[in-house]
């Protein structure tokens, strides 16, 4: 009994912490910047171009199971939806609807995260979440177009929950992104040891890129960086420093791998972690006297039956996001090989790996084996990051039989050569290439009982042997199927 009652009254206590109202100016900030900083990236991809060559010219889109249904938008139609973005970020930082303008982005958001495997970013990932919370978060309460046309009141705070769910968004990035760093290749220094060797035409820093110290010296630097950045936030007498060291790790990164708007992001989604009235203090200079006033709840205070039912889902989605992220953990193999818990699991920069692949079709009736040109379909970003995962490449092999079954009115074997280099080791066979892909399961797909088990250790120094003179070193196996007799 006594266990009991001490547990409701932790409960309790927890209730009222996460229901404390806090100065809002903090979250108010991140929105303003999260609608900035999207319009940004949008513009950045209308304007350049990639949103036709990522989305229009190729012929054949990388899906995630089960959203095989989501297709690119026909012809320029397929330019609304960054353009949605654009707006609809904007209108986020100015609180204009804010509640309508931040769903309709979260589904814009969402359409592109989806139409193209081959796109996957932790931080495109990243965004679809938070994205998706925006709508139920009171934001625009304060400093919005809201509360200038009078469509909500003026409030100057926020529960503390609020906060607390946007600032589990980035810890969880941070630590998680650590805890997948503790692999044997990332403790001796592969891959950032093969990434800072592009570096080497830097002037005075760039032949010590080249060392294998560099590798070590920033393989270890990014681990401990990921796993106590979060501790040191939340500790309020190490909290600016550990915000400047996000500042030079984030500009670093920026400046080394060139990652887009994921540093920029991070650097004003970490102010979360300060005080929530930081924002209101420096525009007042400091004067102590800014500091909002703000009331306890009262003591007698009890979560009605629909909140309760909107804590608990709450809970469900962050106790699926602490668990989804460590299933790889429940497999034996390679990860950054088979790729079988890579995505959605913040495994960042963890692997190099280079591929030389090719398909074969073989008709069954005659036996006749022809080489297919994949490449037709594909851009040339697609074209070079879809090897490295065996989904991928089963994927494109059950297309390419669709089209050769179309033209030929026979359904084909589809068989694919795929030699692969993961962080610098020498070249192996990926995926067996007696088997037709074509023809594989769902079952069999999910298992990666086609992907060959990685047996070639690290090297040192990383093989750097051009893909065209690969066959020259390796164990080639017979190819079986070139003999099979006609059915």
């Amino acid at each position: 009994m006594v266990d009991r009652s001490m547990n409701e009254a932790a409960w309790v206590r927890l209730q009222r912490w996460l229901l404390q109202p806090v100065d809002a100016s903090s979250v108010v900030f991140f929105r303003i910047c999260f609608g900035i900083v999207l319009a940004g990236w949008a513009w950045n991809y209308l304007s350049t171009g990639r949103v036709t060559r990522l989305y229009l010219s190729p012929l054949f889109h990388f899906s995630y199971w089960g959203f095989e249904w989501v297709k690119p938008l026909p012809g320029n139609w397929m330019y609304a939806p960054f353009v949605m973005i654009g707006v609809f970020g904007l209108a986020i930082a100015a609180g204009f609807f804010y509640r309508l303008s931040a769903f309709l982005f979260a589904v814009a958001m969402t359409y592109i995260f989806l139409l193209e495997r081959t796109n996957y970013q932790n931080h495109y990932y990243l965004i679809c979440l938070v994205s998706w919370c925006l709508p139920f978060l009171p934001l625009n309460r304060l400093v919005s177009m809201d509360v200038w046309r009078a469509n909500v009141h003026e409030q100057p705070t926020v529960s503390r929950w609020v906060l607390c769910l946007l600032q589990f968004h980035i810890g969880i990035t941070y630590t998680y992104g650590g805890i997948a760093k503790l692999t044997p290749d990332w403790l001796l220094g592969q891959p950032m040891g093969i990434y800072l060797a592009t570096k080497s035409s830097w002037p005075i820093v760039g032949s010590w890129f080249e060392s294998e110290n560099a590798g070590i010296l920033f393989s270890y630097g990014g681990l401990l960086f990921d796993l106590s950045i979060v501790p040191l936030l939340i500790w309020k007498k190490t909290r600016l420093l550990a915000f400047l060291g996000c500042v030079g790790f984030h500009l670093s990164n920026a400046l080394l791998f060139q990652i887009h708007i994921f540093p920029w992001f991070m650097i004003a989604a970490t102010t979360l972690f300060f005080d929530p009235n930081w924002v209101r203090r420096v525009l007042a200079s400091g004067n102590s006297e800014a500091t909002l006033k703000i009331a306890d709840l009262e003591s007698s205070f009890r979560l009605s039956l629909r909140e309760k039912a909107l804590a608990g889902l709450l809970l469900f989605y962050v106790g699926f996001q602490v668990i989804w992220p460590l299933r790889s953990r429940l497999f034996a193999e390679e990860t950054s090989w088979t790729e079988r818990g890579h995505l959605f699991s913040w495994r960042m920069m963890l692997r190099t790996k280079e591929v030389g692949l090719g398909y074969a079709i073989r008709n069954p009736k005659t036996g006749e084996v022809s080489n297919a040109n994949h490449i037709k379909y594909l851009d040339e970003e697609q074209a070079e990051k879809f090897g490295r995962d065996p989904i991928n490449i089963v994927s494109l092999a059950k297309f390419l039989a669709d089209q050769w079954e179309k033209e030929n009115g026979v359904r084909p074997e589809v068989y694919a050569f795929v030699a692969a280099s993961l962080n610098g080791r020498k070249p192996q066979l990926m995926i067996d290439p007696n088997l037709d892909l074509a023809s594989l399961s769902r079952k069999e797909i999910f298992e990666r009982t086609f992907v060959m088990p990685l047996k070639e250790p690290l090297r040192s120094p990383p093989w750097d042997i051009p893909v065209a003179q690969w066959k020259e070193h390796m164990e080639i196996p017979e190819l079986s199927f070139m003999k099979k007799k006609p059915n």
